[in-house]
């Protein structure tokens, strides 16, 4: 339990310096990306638990390509 508890915080503690490690021409595209996941997946599921698994089959595609095509240029 305290390995898990000491990889934790080291995880934690590194999280910073991989953000000061991006470069002065960083995009908004990596946290756009982020947020259009979570709203695909918020969508999808409610495209299954209303329609069923048929048509999140057909309408999976169609919801991912948008969010794709929604990202700001990189």
């Amino acid at each position: 339990m305290k390995r898990v508890a000491m990889v934790s915080a080291g995880l934690l503690g590194s999280l910073p310096t991989l953000a000061l490690a991006a470069e002065h021409n960083a995009s908004y595209r990596g946290i756009g990306m982020l947020y259009f996941f979570i709203i695909a997946v918020i969508l999808i599921y409610g495209v299954y638990d209303y329609f069923g698994k048929t048509a999140t089959y057909v309408a999976s595609p169609i919801i991912l390509a948008w969010c794709y095509w929604m990202l700001p240029p990189s």
